[in-house]
C-alpha cells in the first residue's frame, strides 16, 4: 500500500494517543449508557402496561331491598395499599352517607382478594369482611338484616377488562355526559 502523498505520515505522541483512546472510550461509554437507559425505559413501560400494575378498580353498589340504588362509589385501590372513600350527603356535607376502606390484591389464580370495611350510618350498617372476586364479575352480599345488598365488582388496572368497563360506563351515561 502506498502512503498518501498529500499528507506526510506523522506519529502520534503518547499524550495524543492517550487523548484519542480516552475520546474513543468516552464515546463508547456514552453509547453504552444510552443503551442501558433505553432498556430501562422500555422495561418501565412494559411494567406499567402489565395487567394490574396500577392496582384494582373496585366498584361498590349499595341497593335497598326495594331496588333503589343508595350509592355507587368507585375507586382504584393501588397494589399493596389500602384505599379509603367517604361519601357525604350533598344537602348536608357534615353527614356521612357511606364510608369504605378496601385493600385489594391480585392472586396467582387471577382472582382479586378484597378486604373491606364498610359503614352506612343512616342504615345502621357497619361491617367488615373479605371476599374473593373474579375480575369483571359482580359479587352480591346481603348486609345488616338483609335490607341492603352490596354488590362488589373489581377489575385490574390496566387491563382489557378495565377498558371494557370504561366503554360500558360511557355507553351507560350516553353521549356528551361526563358524570
Amino acid at each position: 500500500m502506498q502512503p498518501c502523498r498529500g499528507m506526510p505520515a506523522r506519529r502520534l505522541g503518547p499524550a495524543t494517543a492517550v487523548l484519542v483512546i480516552a475520546a474513543a472510550f468516552l464515546v463508547g461509554a456514552g453509547s453504552a449508557e444510552v443503551a442501558v437507559r433505553t432498556r430501562a425505559a422500555i422495561e418501565r413501560v412494559r411494567h406499567e402496561r402489565e395487567v394490574g400494575a396500577a392496582g384494582q378498580l373496585v366498584q361498590l353498589q349499595l341497593t335497598s331491598a326495594d331496588g333503589e340504588v343508595l350509592a355507587r362509589p368507585r375507586l382504584i385501590a393501588p397494589a399493596g395499599k389500602a384505599a379509603e372513600l367517604v361519601l357525604h350527603d350533598p344537602a348536608n356535607p357534615d353527614t356521612v352517607r357511606v364510608s369504605l376502606r378496601i385493600e385489594a390484591a391480585r392472586q396467582l389464580s387471577g382472582e382479586i382478594a378484597l378486604r373491606y370495611t364498610l359503614s352506612v350510618p343512616d342504615r345502621a350498617i357497619s361491617t367488615r369482611g373479605e371476599v374473593s372476586l373474579t375480575p369483571g364479575v359482580e359479587h352480591e352480599l346481603a348486609l345488616g338484616d338483609g335490607t341492603v345488598v352490596a354488590s362488589f365488582l373489581a377489575v385490574p388496572v390496566p387491563s382489557a377488562a378495565f377498558d371494557a368497563y370504561l366503554e360500558l360506563e360511557a355507553a351507560r351515561r350516553g353521549p356528551g355526559k361526563t358524570t
